[in-house]
């Protein structure tokens, strides 16, 4: 037996196997410093539904290599549940690496409550057609159960008209309790609302003056459900500074409107049951009248500025209570003639002067009678 042969060719076998060993190393090993993945998951429990939500995150690092710029997933694997916004990469898929190198890629899971872990597990190729044969896996444990708490819905949304604001209020088909809402607006407005779980929506009208800020809580919110105000259509027609009424005589109706501290301009139609439509135009600084006979069945319907108010009658009922009280009877008084004179012609009826001192406080009258219409709360309402 050659000794020498056997001790050479057993030296020259252990280099030869520590050369090969070394390259297979450098060659498997050198990669891992260019291209890598990680995968890290955060859970946080749902208390409307009793479910873990698990947000994974995946992050990759190209090493800067040309080419690389993309990647896809060749294998996911998730438990218990799939993973949204996470998922394998189909061959076909169009682009081939759909995701950007270097940039974080996010999706849910939705786990029940009572799981006590979810896991996801990724293996990845770059564009560069290079492979990450190490499958990289994240793991979140889960402590204790995720219960579902009874809760309410809530729900508020705002709309704007040109009288003011509509809130509706909403209690969704999830929720499990009552919603308790408060609506509160401009000039100390404050309504309490309640919509019970599985109820229709409730709606709550609020006038423009106290819309100007409009704030709707829920008891079991800590923060606001809706905050928002009143803004006026555009189609809205212009209400300016101007007041608006009518008067009922024994014989006719009498519309005025007194726009003296106004700043625009003031339209107003007239449209009678019988008889032809009128119209007054009234500018800034002025007042006007319109008069239409009164007549059994008569109907006055009003529109001021496109605004449609509610008609007005002339009736019996309207009318002053003295109209049916008889006129006075005329009296007849004879003068004794002079001496040497014929009689006199008979004076009848009252004296021209009462005459014309009751006429004109019938008309003081009557004018206070139409500003106090005025002056009031417009009676002919929209």
């Amino acid at each position: 037996m050659n000794l020498l042969k056997s001790k050479l060719r057993r030296g020259t076998a252990a280099v030869a196997g520590t050369l090969i060993g070394l390259a297979g190393v450098a060659f498997f090993a050198s990669p891992a410093s260019a291209h890598d993945s990680f995968v890290k998951g955060s859970a946080e429990c749902d208390t409307t539904t009793g479910e873990w939500v698990v947000t994974w995150e995946v992050n990759t690092d190209n090493g800067n290599e040309p080419g690389a710029e993309n990647y896809r997933f060749l294998a996911v694997d998730a438990y218990p549940t799939p993973v949204e916004g996470i998922v394998h990469t189909p061959d076909d898929a169009d682009p081939a690496f759909p995701h950007k190198s270097n940039e974080p890629l996010t999706g849910t899971q939705r786990v029940d409550g009572k799981a006590k872990f979810a896991k996801l597990e990724v293996q990845v190729k770059w564009s560069d057609e290079w492979v990450q044969f190490e499958h990289k896996k994240g793991f979140v444990k889960f402590h204790g159960d995720c219960s579902k708490t009874e809760t309410p819905a809530p729900d508020a949304s705002i709309a704007s008209s040109c009288e003011g604001v509509t809130v509706t209020l909403a209690n969704g088909k999830e929720a499990t309790v009552d919603a308790e809402f408060t609506v509160k607006g401009s000039k100390g407005f404050e309504k309490s609302v309640t919509v019970k779980a599985g109820d229709e929506p409730v709606k709550v009208e609020i006038p423009a003056e106290n819309a100007k800020h409009v704030v709707v809580t829920e008891k079991h919110s800590d923060k606001p459900v809706l905050v928002g105000k009143w803004e006026e259509p555009a189609d809205c027609a212009p209400q300016g500074n101007f007041e608006a009424g009518y008067e009922v005589t024994c014989d006719s109706l009498i519309f005025g409107i007194d726009n003296t501290e106004g700043s625009k301009t003031v339209t107003a139609v007239f449209t009678p049951s019988k008889g032809e439509q009128k119209t007054l135009v009234v500018k800034a600084g002025e007042e006007k009248t319109v008069t239409f006979k009164g007549e059994k069945g008569l109907v006055i319907n009003a529109k001021v500025n496109g605004e449609q108010y509610e008609p007005v009658k002339w009736d019996d009922e309207e009318k002053p209570a003295d109209c049916d009280k008889p006129s006075p009877t005329p009296t007849v008084t004879e003068t004794p003639a002079a001496p040497g004179e014929g009689g006199g012609l008979p004076v009848t009826g009252a004296a021209a002067g009462g005459i014309a001192g009751g006429a004109a406080a019938l008309l003081a009258a009557g004018a206070v009678l139409f500003i106090l219409a005025r002056r009031r709360k417009v009676k002919f309402t929209a």
